[in-house]
């Protein structure tokens, strides 16, 4: 009876940490997978205006194209597509606290463990670019901008600023320097929506699998 006794008193203990770590394992899959969840819409919000503002420079040059050295009057709105950025912001602080502390390793899907650990470094990927376009808008295109006198409509009519009494228009000279700098944001935009929508993917893969194993986690 003592022996008896004393291997269920170890199977329950066993018992109850194992049942102690598959509710952890939920509650951190669970955590994640509305981190990751919040990250798609807002990842699809950034696309969204990306694409409107790499609309927006598109016509910008082709404005400027057409008016070769003539000075043309171009719509306020479309100098602060050239100078707007978007960054994703992927929120993954859950995942970097399982990081840092090692608890990554307890979820049992090895799959699973293995695309988590590469989260980081392939948004890293794609948060470089976009650092690089928030800085060429920043410096050098509003620096550029300012110098031409056009600083002020195209920061009151940046997106997202709305200011009232923006300027509507402004007189712009075109030239090969201001195309230049264009066909580089636009570069910046192409990269932009490449990696985005690949950062899109990679989530809804890794919100697939938590599903998953959320359905076997008990």
């Amino acid at each position: 009876m003592v022996v008896v006794s004393i291997l269920l008193a170890f199977w329950i203990d066993a018992w109850w940490d194992g049942h102690l770590e598959s509710e952890q394992e939920r509650d951190q899959l669970v955590a994640m997978r509305e981190e990751f969840s919040e990250g798609l819409v807002g990842l699809q919000e950034v696309l969204e205006a990306i694409q409107q503002h790499a609309s927006g420079v598109e016509e910008l040059i082709s404005l400027l194209k057409e008016a070769e050295s003539e000075s043309v009057e171009i719509p306020g709105q479309l100098l602060g597509f050239a100078i707007g950025w978007r960054t994703s912001d992927v929120s993954t602080s859950t995942l970097d606290a399982l990081i840092a502390s090692g608890d990554l390793n307890l979820l049992k899907n090895k799959a699973l463990r293995a695309d988590l650990a590469q989260l980081p470094a392939f948004l890293l990927n794609v948060t470089e670019d976009e650092i690089m376009a928030m800085e060429f808008a920043e410096s050098i295109m509003s620096s550029f901008l300012a110098r031409e006198g056009l600083a002020e409509a195209a920061y009151a009519n940046r997106p997202g600023l709305g200011r009232s009494g923006a300027p509507k228009t402004a007189t712009v000279t075109p030239s090969a320097e201001f195309v230049g700098l264009l066909m580089a944001r636009r570069v910046h935009f192409e990269f932009a929506l490449t990696g985005l929508p690949s950062i899109k993917t990679y989530l809804e893969d890794l919100i697939g699998q938590i599903d998953a194993e959320l359905a076997h986690v008990r």
